[in-house]
């Protein structure tokens, strides 16, 4: 049954839950993104809730104020990040919309990245 994995499935392959690969990040709207838990270690939020006793260690973080657009550009910047870290080339611009440079900015703090 191929493209019928449940998530079950996916915890037991390792690619989420407790020190996977992949954690599952929430937005406000319910929208579910996988991300490769060392890019979302760029957040020193979301690395102390993945390391805690907190019940997102299990590898799901749900963020009841983040909206699908403002977590879709966090973690755009979480890859954008990780990609250029030391790197010795021109870094290129980090384009953000003003009209979601507020509501990122708010969120950038909140997950200390």
């Amino acid at each position: 049954n191929a493209g019928t994995e449940t998530m079950a499935d996916d915890e037991e392959d390792g690619k989420t839950g407790a020190g996977a690969q992949y954690i599952k990040l929430i937005s406000a709207e319910g929208h579910e993104f996988y991300i490769d838990r060392k890019c979302a270690s760029a957040s020193g939020t979301i690395k102390a809730m993945l390391e805690g006793q907190f019940s997102e260690s299990s590898g799901e973080i749900t963020f009841k104020e983040i909206s699908t657009t403002i977590l879709e550009k966090v973690i755009q910047y979480f890859y954008y990040k990780l990609r250029y870290a030391n790197s010795q080339l021109r870094i290129p611009e980090f384009d953000v919309e003003p009209e979601i440079a507020l509501e990122l900015l708010m969120a950038a703090n909140f997950l200390d990245c």
